[in-house]
């Protein structure tokens, strides 16, 4: 399995200050139409192959181990194979991220020839009927169930990835088991993200507390972690000396139109492939390269835990799923808070608490001083009775 070796290799990149991992978007248009999808703005123009082909070379040329080709839809793109071809020619492993859709056992048949190393596909629910109210688009389900056994039967290592919002909030755990079934993986994350835009309204579809503290509370169960709430000892280690990510210090993201930020959920733009900028000018900041754009650079990489002054002073800022990225995109400031991820901490550190039988854990600072949010109606598919 490539996961203990790329961890190794990633440490060994981070050491050398090289470029790790690659993130490509190569479209945002998509035939669903997702309610929480962070992207926002899909009118983006696409490149042609041949633009994709020199980025891949100029990967290859730093040595990148890991390519993630996303969308959008990719499987939309129609010289998708040539270029994951290009890449495992040039020694790049490749992942994707995809609906499905459009994965037959053909398809799929195609990808483990060409020694894809994983497929990622978003999967919200076993019932069609939820699944389908999430991506807006009747049928989708069914097209995405079936490539889940497609890939899995083709050998292929796969991700079942499930958004956890109001709508799925009580058909994630069918997921897993069915997933599970199949020999696939899955990804629960009940983090919702703003839109690239700035625009927050796929929070709007985020769980509520209490169900928010069950996911935590069932996942921490299924994987057996360490559920020790983090007290003054261990606050007092080298906490404030961490890195906020792997963003710009082992990571670029590149969009549709050549734009090179720390991630693509940080779009704090750095330079445009497709302006004729280069990719190893970027990352080493080079003479090529305006001051402007190293100098941003140049900040991800100093920055660290302490640099945010609010959370410094947080009694339970070890569960913390910070991201500086969404902090930017919300507040124009990387080391702001984000009132969603101290909602997630909250929900953390109470599922932490029940499991140990301790009392409950101090607020996430971003939260002390916030008034009690009205509760939400909870979202309810209905079916319609059949028919006689």
């Amino acid at each position: 399995m490539l996961g203990p070796v790329a961890k190794e290799m990633r440490r060994a990149y981070q050491a050398q200050g090289m470029l790790f991992k690659l993130h490509l978007d190569l479209l945002y248009q998509c035939d669903l139409d997702c309610e929480h999808c962070y992207l926002d703005d899909k009118k983006r123009r696409i490149l042609p192959t041949a633009f994709w082909l020199d980025v891949l070379d100029q990967a290859a040329g730093l040595g990148v181990f890991s390519l993630l080709m996303s969308g959008g839809e990719i499987f939309l793109r129609k010289d998708l194979f040539e270029l994951i071809a290009h890449a495992r020619k040039r020694g790049i492993f490749v992942h994707l991220k995809s609906h499905g859709g459009f994965i037959d056992a053909a398809v799929a048949a195609r990808l483990a020839e060409l020694g894809v190393s994983s497929v990622s596909l978003s999967y919200y629910a076993t019932d069609p009927a939820i699944h389908d109210a999430i991506t807006r688009r009747p049928g989708s389900h069914a097209k995405t169930r079936a490539a889940l056994g497609h890939l899995a039967s083709a050998g292929i290592l796969t991700l079942a990835s499930c958004a956890v919002m109001q709508k799925n909030r009580d058909a994630w755990q069918a997921v897993i088991a069915e997933c599970e079934a199949l020999g696939v993986m899955v990804s629960i994350d009940g983090q919702m993200q703003s839109a690239l835009s700035g625009d927050p309204f796929p929070k709007a579809l985020a769980l509520e507390l209490d169900d928010a503290v069950q996911l935590e509370r069932e996942m921490l169960a299924r994987h057996g972690e360490d559920c020790a709430i983090a007290g003054p000892a261990a606050l007092a280690d080298d906490w404030g000396s961490h890195k906020n990510c792997a963003a710009g210090h082992s990571s670029f993201y590149v969009s549709p139109e050549g734009d090179v930020t720390p991630c693509v959920m940080w779009p704090m733009p750095l330079g445009n492939l497709a302006a004729g900028d280069r990719l190893a000018d970027l990352w080493s900041g080079g003479a090529a390269v305006s001051p402007s754009a190293a100098g941003k650079l140049d900040g991800i990489r100093a920055t660290r835990s302490r640099d945010r002054s609010l959370c410094m002073t947080c009694e339970v800022r070890e569960d913390c799923e910070f991201c500086a990225g969404q902090a930017w995109i919300a507040n124009g400031d990387a080391n702001q808070i984000v009132i969603s991820f101290c909602t997630k901490t909250r929900a953390k550190t109470l599922a932490k608490a029940a499991a140990l039988g301790l009392p409950e854990p101090p607020l996430p600072a971003g939260l002390r001083d916030l008034p009690p949010a009205p509760p939400r109606p909870r979202f309810q598919i209905r079916v319609a009775p059949p028919t006689r």
